[in-house]
């Protein structure tokens, strides 16, 4: 029998924020921007308490309920492609991506057209199952990062709670992997992490139950959300996730809304990642092009509140934590050079963020 060629693994995903960083105090404002998340659907299987997925509340602070379609994504994707400058497709925001069943026809469509130079879904686990391996590795991903939520059952439904066990992630994963493997590829690159616990037993377990399910293991500190003064998802001191080495590297000036762009399912268009309540909204494809989003007042007026320090402003930004996860620090750059700039590639150039 001949012998199966395993072609290269990719870039461990963990390596990816830290390989090739372009200088944005340099940069920007940028021609497009480096990484999108779209989300298939804010709808999710898990009610996790460390998320807004949990709250009350979450159907109407998110707008309501909605799974992006395949016309939509068909008229998105030409769109990013356009762009020309997206390093990192992310099928994530809220939500869990395998609940809209169109996701792996979106990955490969992505892949076809090249929209980015990578593709990646962030999933809890629960429907990656036996019947779509196929069309996962078929449909080209790069990445799964596959997110869990304890190490052990009890944990486990505890923090999400849901009826589907743990076990029944570790299997569907695992079976991926091993199928994949049995293909002879190398993709998608299997990332699993779980929310750090505070019990360090719980860290080493999870290490151990997962260490042959994955291509890489990590134990991400916890993060509260864009809103810590009025949803402390923790349930812990609002300042307890700063003292984590995650977030040290400490600015006034948040990058995110300088090169990150989060296509919401309803179309609507943000600046950050954990802008689950939508309220650093810049845009809305149904009514104008990501192009002009991106090129337009609205964003620059964001920027420009960030850069003038008045982020407490701005109802999404005023006590979030997130920027200084970001390993990006760009406040030596000021108001007027970002302005002056963006007047000389024919952007909007307001010196005042009204």
């Amino acid at each position: 029998m001949p012998s199966v060629t395993v072609p290269p693994p990719p870039t461990p995903y963990s390596s990816l924020r830290v390989l090739n960083r372009l200088d944005l105090t340099k940069a920007i404002p940028l021609a497009g921007p480096l990484t999108i998340y779209l989300e298939p659907t804010n709808i999710c299987n898990f009610k996790c308490v460390y998320c807004p997925e949990s709250l009350d509340n979450y159907k109407e602070a998110a707008g309501g309920r909605f799974q992006l379609s395949l016309d939509d994504f068909k008229a998105i994707a030409p769109q990013i492609k356009d762009l020309g400058t997206v390093k990192t497709l992310n099928f994530y925001m809220m939500g869990e991506p395998f609940v809209n069943k169109q996701l792996t026809q979106f990955v490969s469509i992505a892949k076809a057209a090249t929209i980015s130079e990578r593709v990646i879904v962030t999933s809890n686990g629960t429907l990656v199952r036996p019947h779509i391996y196929k069309d996962i590795c078929d449909s080209g991903l790069d990445y799964l990062r596959v997110s869990i939520y304890g190490s052990n059952e009890d944990a486990h439904k505890a923090n999400t709670q849901s009826p589907f066990r743990l076990s029944l992630i570790k299997e569907n994963i695992l079976g991926l992997k091993q199928f994949r493997d049995q293909l002879g590829q190398r993709r998608p690159f299997i990332y699993i992490k779980m929310i750090e616990s505070p019990n360090p037993d719980d860290n080493v377990e999870f290490r151990r139950m997962f260490a042959e399910v994955g291509d890489e293991l990590f134990i991400e500190p916890a993060m509260n959300w864009n809103d810590p003064e009025n949803n402390n998802f923790l349930g812990a001191a609002k300042d307890t996730p700063l003292n984590k080495q995650y977030f040290s590297a400490k600015k006034e000036v948040c990058p995110f809304p300088f090169y990150t762009l989060v296509i919401h399912s309803d179309l609507r268009v943000s600046v950050c990642c954990v802008d689950w309540n939508k309220q650093a909204v810049v845009g809305n494809l149904r009514h104008e092009s990501l192009s002009d989003i991106w090129k337009g007042d609205n964003l620059r007026a964001f920027q420009l509140k960030h850069l003038q320090r008045k982020r407490h402003e701005l109802s999404g930004c005023s006590t979030c934590t997130y920027l200084h996860t970001a390993p990006d620090n760009i406040d030596s750059l000021t108001d007027s050079v970002f302005a002056e700039r963006a007047s000389a590639v024919g952007a909007p150039s307001h010196r005042e963020a009204k």
